[in-house]
């Protein structure tokens, strides 16, 4: 068993079994590929991979279990080279974040800005959140760190922090009834179609709890994930639109107005999570502090020794987090 195989089996896996997207992305062949992964299950003598034909068609039961055992020892090698690294050279290194269209482009300029001017030699990626076929899980690279606007489900391999609140407003073409300077109920939002996000969402979620506390059952005419998607329409009149206020600060120059909405629905949490395995660098602990103030590295350093989930979201009980 070579470590090269394993970097061939995971770049399959995570191109979501295509071969020859892996063997692009490792600047390699697509019969080397083919070749060691073979090799691979010959010398374990199972089959990691269902085929039908010359494809892939799926992960099999044994092979879930390798891809445990896999990433944990990837991870584990480039800990190792990530301690030979800064040894060397601290001001080296590679960050990686995956977060969504409005967090990118709204909240994190100003940090970004400020990174890579403090440390122009690490390697700074932005990346959205990870694609559907992965299941929502969060990337768990030696450098990965994720943001987002959603709740993110129990991972024993990750950590997840508090980032920051955020709050939903009501974007409406000027001149509508409801752009009167009064702060409207939940009642007069049911009275018009509704355009914001899909189920499962957690503003939507977070709309669906108020209303139902209110026995109100509103009119979504649209629903779709990007913000400016539903502005776009709202412009176009086919409703009113209830987003990210973050998403909903920019319209002042267009055709729409902002009406806040924090009086009728609770703001939601953001969060920034990592794995467990990642050796966090002093830059690792700059960008996180500047992103949200609160994580410096004291509590950073407090929560990685921590031993639970239960105990790190004890330490932030008392904590003021950023509104947006």
């Amino acid at each position: 068993m070579k470590l090269q195989q394993l970097r061939y089996l995971k770049s399959v896996r995570d191109n979501n079994l295509n071969i020859s997207a892996a063997s692009k992305m490792l600047f390699t062949t697509q019969p080397g590929i083919s070749k060691q992964i073979a090799l691979l299950e010959n010398e374990l003598g199972v089959r990691i991979f269902e085929r039908r034909g010359k494809n892939l068609h799926g992960i099999t039961p044994v092979g879930e279990k390798i891809f445990t055992e896999l990433d944990k020892m990837l991870a584990l090698e480039e800990k190792i080279k990530a301690i030979s690294r800064e040894y060397l050279d601290p001001s080296i290194g590679s960050l990686n974040i995956y977060t969504t269209h409005t967090i990118a482009r709204y909240l994190l300029p100003k940090t970004v800005s400020y990174f890579i001017n403090k440390y122009p030699k690490i390697s700074f990626h932005l990346h959205p959140t990870l694609p559907p076929q992965t299941k929502g899980k969060i990337s768990k690279g030696y450098s990965d760190f994720s943001i987002v606007a959603h709740d993110v489900s129990h991972d024993n391999d990750l950590i997840i922090l508090p980032a920051y609140l955020w709050t939903l407003s009501l974007v409406v073409p000027k001149g509508h009834p409801l752009d009167n300077g009064e702060k409207p109920t939940l009642e007069q939002l049911c009275q018009y179609p509704i355009l914001s996000y899909e189920m499962g969402a957690t503003g939507r979620a977070t709309q669906e709890e108020a209303f139902s506390a209110q026995d109100l059952n509103p009119n979504y005419f649209m629903t779709v994930m990007d913000a400016d998607v539903i502005k776009r329409y709202v412009e176009l009149g086919f409703g009113i639109g209830i987003i990210s206020s973050l998403a909903a600060q920019d319209v002042e120059h267009t055709g729409l107005t902002c009406i806040s909405l924090d009086h009728v629905f609770e703001p939601s949490k953001a969060w920034i999570c990592f794995s467990k395995d990642i050796l966090l660098q002093n830059y690792m602990y700059d960008f996180i502090s500047s992103f949200s103030p609160h994580l410096t590295k004291q509590v950073m350093e407090k929560v990685l020794s921590q031993t639970t989930r239960s105990k790190i979201e004890e330490m932030f009980t008392d904590f003021k987090l950023p509104v947006y």
